[in-house]
């Protein structure tokens, strides 16, 4: 038995004859709508036709793409066909002159062509999303170097006390001038806190006046915005990562599984690139300048982020660098082509390896 499925319905052919038939809705449309099914599901219609083989006791159909039926309870073996059903044979067998089915064929393909330009992979947005995360990196460093050197010839001594960017923006705006801080509800470690009073009240700063503050705090408003931005931006990408590429989401954590993603220019590029590429990718400047003047060649790129690298001695790092690049490769491979989720025996496999090579 041959389950086909065509733009006019689904159809169960026995030696290149249809023995039974579910037809489609006329409309263009509706059967649009159902060929998008098929493509990694089936439609209602296949599985009407596949229930009916099921109770008349047949035991193996044939199908394309035997995968999109699986997990879904169907008791009856299906296997990959090895040549379809042409449509217009099916419709000779309806009564249907060719002429008369041509039209609808470039109806629906014109309806699908349509629907599948107005698709964007979801690897593409998630690449979008990481190149803003880098931008707004980029520019909060730009923007919170200004807002220190402005802020020191208030308060100098801050700067040395605050390291974090996010917190050192916060207290501009919390607390203003260094004269408020002994009134100032400051939500920051104890210890801080009193460093703070203490330097303030000795500072070499000189004195702001309110216009001088207002300048300051419209500086460190869009900065508070951006920091908040990026996190929003971290917790989406940890999303994304969670449901376009589950395996190296939990082999890299999100941020580097994304950025290697995105440096591939895509998920499916990425699954076709040897382990040795992975290794180096964001080193593409290091890597041509080896070709050009024999220099040594780098032994990482973007994953050199990754802690049990970047801890390594550093003789030992290219090693740890190429295993952890086949294990991505492995791990973007089953994403790409929806395999089984095998992140967290990836991620073991390499801490196994990585205790072996320290």
């Amino acid at each position: 038995m041959q389950l086909t499925t065509n733009v006019l319905g689904s159809f169960v052919a026995k030696n290149g004859k249809v023995i039974l038939q579910k037809i489609f809705p006329p409309e263009p449309a509706e059967i649009a709508k159902r060929l998008r099914q098929t493509e990694d599901s089936f439609c209602e219609e296949e599985a009407a036709l596949l229930r009916e083989l099921i109770e008349t006791g047949n035991k193996q159909v044939y199908v394309t793409n035997p995968a999109r039926f699986r997990g879904h309870g169907f008791d009856i073996t299906i296997l990959e066909e090895k040549e379809r059903v042409p449509v217009y044979k099916v419709a000779s067998e309806l009564n249907l002159d060719r002429k008369d089915i041509d039209p609808l064929i470039r109806k629906v393909n014109r309806i699908l062509s349509r629907e599948r330009m107005k698709e964007v992979e979801r690897d593409q947005i998630l690449i979008q999303a990481v190149d803003s995360l880098y931008d707004i990196d980029e520019a909060v460093n730009r923007l919170v170097e200004r807002l220190r050197e402005w802020y020191s010839i208030h308060y100098p001594e801050l700067d040395n006390l605050i390291a974090a960017h996010d917190t050192y923006a916060r207290f501009v705006l919390e607390v203003g001038g260094r004269d408020r801080i002994k009134d100032a509800k400051m939500n920051f470690d104890p210890g801080l806190t009193d460093k703070i009073a203490r330097t303030s009240a000795d500072s070499l700063g000189v004195e702001f006046t309110e216009e001088d503050l207002k300048a300051v705090y419209a500086l460190a408003k869009p900065i508070e915005g951006l920091f908040e931005a990026q996190k929003l931006i971290e917790a989406y990408i940890g999303a994304l990562m969670e449901e376009i590429a589950p395996n190296i989401n939990a082999l890299t954590g999100p941020l580097l599984g994304a950025r290697v993603i995105s440096l591939a220019h895509g998920l499916q590029r990425l699954a076709t690139l040897p382990a040795g590429t992975i290794q180096i990718l964001g080193a593409e400047d290091a890597f041509f300048r080896f070709l050009k003047t024999g220099k040594r060649p780098p032994k990482h790129g973007v994953i050199f982020q990754l802690p049990a690298i970047r801890n390594a001695p550093r003789q030992k790092r290219g090693k740890i660098a190429r295993t952890f690049a086949a294990k991505v490769a492995l791990a973007s491979r089953s994403d790409a082509y929806k395999g089984k989720f095998m992140g967290d025996r990836l991620k073991a496999d390499f801490e196994k390896r990585l205790k072996a090579i320290k």
